[in-house]
C-alpha cells in the first residue's frame, strides 16, 4: 500500500484547491506534509466510492468562524481605544481644575492648602478675635474724641443757652401718698469732658425730642462732634434713654439762621462716646452750636444726655 501525506490544512490553500476535500486535516504547526503512522492510514484511507462533496460544503462552517474571529478583533480594539480616549479626557479635565485652583490659591495666599492649615486657619481667626477685643478694650479706654481738641468745655468758657435749651426732667417721687419732684441734674454736666460716665449722672429732659444748645468760647471750624452715653455693661436695663437719631446745626449769631452741619445716628451697640464727622467743616466758622434731638432708643418718658464735645480748629 502507497504512503500516504496528510498535508495541513488551510483556508488560503483550500480556496486555490490545494487539497483534497476526502481528507481530514492533520493537526501540523508548520507549512510542511507530516507522514502519517500505520493506524493513521489505515483511518485516512481513501475511500474511491464517496460521493463528490463540493468544496464549500465542507468548510462553510471554519470560514464562518473565521470571518467572524476577523471581525471581533478590530470591534474589540475601537472599543478599547474609545475607553482609554475617554479615560484620558476626563484625567485630563482633572488635572487642569485643580492645576487651575492651586494656581488661584498660591495667587491669592502665596501657600499651598495642606492638612494643617485648617488649624491655622482657626488659631488665625481666635487671634483676629481677641485683636478686635482688645482693640474695642483699648478704644474704650483712650476714645478718639480724647485726642481732639474740645470746645464744648466748660472749663474753657462754654456756656449753655438756657432759652434756646429743652427744660429739664424732674421724676415724681411718692411717701404716703404725697407726690413730689426730684432733684435733677443740671445740663452743665454734658459740657464737663467727662469720659467715664457713671448711671444716672446725665441731664434728662422728657420725652424722646428735644433741643441742647450752647455757646463756645471762640468761633470755630467745627470738623466732628462726639456724644457719650454710658455702656450696656454698665446698666441691667439697657440703653434705651440714650439718644438714636440726631442733627446738629451751627449759628455765627443768635439772630443769624440756624445751618446744618449734618445728622447722624448713635449707635446702641457701639462705644460709650462716639465721633462723628462734619462734612464741609471749612465752608465757615460758628460759635452757637445746637443739638436736636429726633428719638431715642425707646424709652418712653425721658432722654438722656452725659457728654456732648465739639472738635475743630479755631477760626482766625
Amino acid at each position: 500500500m502507497p504512503t500516504t501525506f496528510i498535508p495541513r490544512r488551510s483556508l488560503r490553500l483550500l480556496l486555490k484547491g490545494h487539497y483534497n476535500p476526502y481528507l481530514e486535516s492533520a493537526i501540523s504547526h508548520k507549512e510542511t506534509r507530516v507522514q502519517p503512522t500505520k493506524k493513521q492510514r489505515k483511518k485516512f484511507q481513501v475511500n474511491t466510492e464517496l460521493p463528490h462533496v463540493p468544496v464549500e460544503a465542507c468548510f462553510d462552517y471554519s470560514r464562518n468562524e473565521y470571518q467572524r474571529r476577523n471581525i471581533l478583533k478590530p470591534v474589540c480594539w475601537i472599543t478599547f481605544l474609545l475607553f482609554l480616549s475617554y479615560g484620558c479626557v476626563c484625567l485630563t479635565t482633572t488635572l487642569r481644575r485643580q492645576y487651575q485652583e492651586y494656581l488661584v490659591t498660591q495667587r491669592n495666599t502665596d501657600t499651598v492648602v495642606t492638612p494643617g492649615c485648617k488649624k491655622r486657619e482657626s488659631l488665625f481667626s481666635e487671634l483676629q478675635e481677641k485683636l478686635l477685643t482688645l482693640e474695642k478694650k483699648l478704644g474704650y479706654l483712650l476714645p478718639s474724641a480724647d485726642v481732639l481738641p474740645n470746645f464744648a468745655l466748660k472749663s474753657l468758657g462754654a456756656k449753655i443757652l438756657h432759652e434756646m435749651t429743652s427744660a429739664t426732667y424732674r421724676a415724681k417721687g411718692k411717701f404716703f401718698g404725697f407726690t413730689w419732684r426730684k432733684a435733677s441734674v443740671p445740663p452743665d454736666i454734658v459740657i464737663e469732658g467727662r469720659s467715664r460716665f457713671v448711671p444716672g449722672e446725665c441731664w434728662a429732659f422728657e420725652g424722646s425730642q428735644g433741643r441742647f444748645s450752647i455757646v463756645l468760647p471762640y468761633k470755630v471750624y467745627i470738623s466732628h462732634v462726639s456724644l457719650g452715653h454710658i455702656s450696656k455693661l454698665l446698666t441691667f436695663n439697657g440703653v434705651s434713654s440714650a439718644l438714636k437719631d440726631f442733627s446738629v446745626y451751627g449759628k455765627e449769631d443768635v439772630e443769624n439762621e440756624e445751618t446744618l452741619l449734618g445728622t447722624f445716628l448713635y449707635d446702641e451697640n457701639g462705644d460709650p462716646l462716639q465721633t462723628f464727622n462734619i462734612p464741609h467743616h471749612k465752608t465757615g466758622s460758628f460759635r452757637y452750636i445746637i443739638l436736636e434731638v429726633k428719638n431715642n432708643w425707646g424709652h418712653p418718658d425721658y432722654t438722656c444726655l452725659y457728654g456732648f464735645r465739639v472738635h475743630g480748629k479755631i477760626a482766625e
